[in-house]
């Protein structure tokens, strides 16, 4: 006996109604006692989807715009693309070890945006927002 199905009294031999059901009659009583299990199963499975769905989405990637290289008006951002490392050991958070370690970086690959800094782990997220009104990263057009 299933435990969806109802608990019912032991049928008497002399049930000849019950005995001359049609089986498709009897495999539709079967199945419809099992369906709210079904649904709620489907409905649950799909629950956790859609919840895997919002925590599994990428991000977007950095939008690179094409800025002028630093006029006097914005010669006080550092850019990391082209600055020497006494110049990025200004910057609050980096050292000259850390200041060392970007100029190499960006000589195997210059790079696209201060996301990008993150991207390769050279700073945190806390790091990045602490210098970027001091910073920048300039992409040549080509």
């Amino acid at each position: 006996m299933s435990f969806w199905t109802e608990i019912r009294p032991p049928r008497n031999v002399d049930d000849s109604r019950r005995s001359n059901e049609p089986r498709i009659s009897r495999a539709l009583r079967r199945l419809v006692v099992h369906v709210p299990a079904i649904v709620a199963a489907i409905c649950a499975v799909f629950g956790l989807l859609v919840v895997a769905d919002r925590h599994t989405t990428i991000p977007d990637q950095p939008i690179v715009r094409e800025m002028p290289a630093p006029t006097t008006t914005r010669a006080t951002l550092i850019d990391f693309n082209t600055a020497t490392a006494a110049e990025l050991a200004t910057l609050p958070g980096i050292g000259a070890a850390r200041a060392q370690a970007i100029v190499e970086l960006r000589q195997q690959a210059p790079f696209s945006s201060l996301a990008d800094l993150v991207n390769r782990g050279i700073l945190r997220p806390s790091e990045l927002l602490a210098i970027a009104d001091l910073a920048a990263v300039y992409v040549p057009a080509d």
